[in-house]
C-alpha cells in the first residue's frame, strides 16, 4: 500500500474540509503518488481521482413523514398528546377566538340597523366581562331579552356561515398556491444541480484530454 498522508493533507486543504473526507480513486493510486505540489493535487481533483466525499448530516425524513401525518389530522390522539391542557391550547387563545367571533355578530347586527348605539355598547362590554360563551349563545341572550327576532338570529348565522366558507376557500387558496411556488423552487434547484453536474463532467473530460496530451509530447 503506497503512504498518500501527505496528499490526503494537501487536497484537504484544497477542498477545505477534513482528511477523513477526501476520497481518493483506488484505481488511480499510482498517479496520485507521484503528485507532490498543490498544483499536482489541483489536477487531479479537476479530473476526478481526488473528490470530497457529502457532509453527513441528521435526517429529516422521519420529521417530515410525522408533519405529513398531523396535517392529515393523525397522531392527536390520548397517546400522542404532550403537554398540559392549557399548555397545549392556551386560555389567552381560546379567549381571543371567543371574543372575537362575539364582536363581529355584533357588528354585523349594528351594520344591519338590528341593534342601536346603545344596546351594541351594552353587550360589547359584558361580552369584555366574559358573560357569552359563544355568538350562538349571544344571539340567544338578544332573542331572550327580545332585542332581535328568532327570524333575524337564523338570517346572521347563515351569513356568518357563508363568511367562514369564503374566508376558508380564501386560506386553502393560498396554500395551494405556496404549494405550487415550493415545486417550482425544487424543481428550479434540481436543474441548476444537472446544469452544474454536466459542466463539471465536461471540464473534467476537457482536463483528462489535456492531461493525455502532455503525457504524449514528455514520451
Amino acid at each position: 500500500m503506497t503512504d498518500l498522508r501527505n496528499q490526503r493533507r494537501l487536497a484537504a486543504e484544497l477542498l477545505k474540509c477534513g482528511v477523513n473526507r477526501v476520497w481518493i480513486d483506488e484505481d488511480r493510486m499510482d498517479e496520485i503518488a507521484k503528485a507532490v505540489t498543490r498544483n499536482d493535487i489541483r489536477i487531479l481533483i479537476k479530473g476526478g481521482a481526488i473528490t470530497k466525499r457529502p457532509e453527513k448530516g441528521i435526517s429529516t425524513g422521519r420529521k417530515k413523514k410525522l408533519k405529513m401525518q398531523k396535517e392529515k389530522g393523525r397522531r392527536r390522539g390520548h397517546g400522542s398528546r404532550r403537554g398540559a391542557k392549557y399548555a397545549r391550547f392556551p386560555r389567552k387563545r381560546r379567549w381571543i377566538i371567543t371574543i372575537r367571533s362575539v364582536r363581529k355578530v355584533l357588528k354585523l347586527l349594528k351594520e344591519k340597523n338590528l341593534i342601536d348605539k346603545k344596546i351594541y355598547r351594552k353587550y360589547y362590554l359584558s361580552a369584555k366581562g366574559g358573560s357569552f360563551r359563544s355568538k350562538e349563545h349571544l344571539l340567544s341572550h338578544l332573542v331572550s331579552d327580545k332585542v332581535i327576532k328568532e327570524e333575524d338570529k337564523k338570517k346572521i348565522l347563515e351569513e356568518l356561515k357563508k363568511q367562514e366558507e369564503k374566508e376558508t376557500k380564501k386560506i386553502e387558496k393560498t396554500k395551494e398556491e405556496k404549494k405550487t411556488e415550493k415545486i417550482e423552487t425544487k424543481k428550479k434547484e434540481e436543474n441548476k444541480r444537472s446544469t452544474r453536474k454536466k459542466t463539471k463532467s465536461k471540464t473534467t473530460g476537457k482536463t483528462k484530454k489535456t492531461s493525455t496530451k502532455k503525457e504524449g509530447k514528455k514520451e
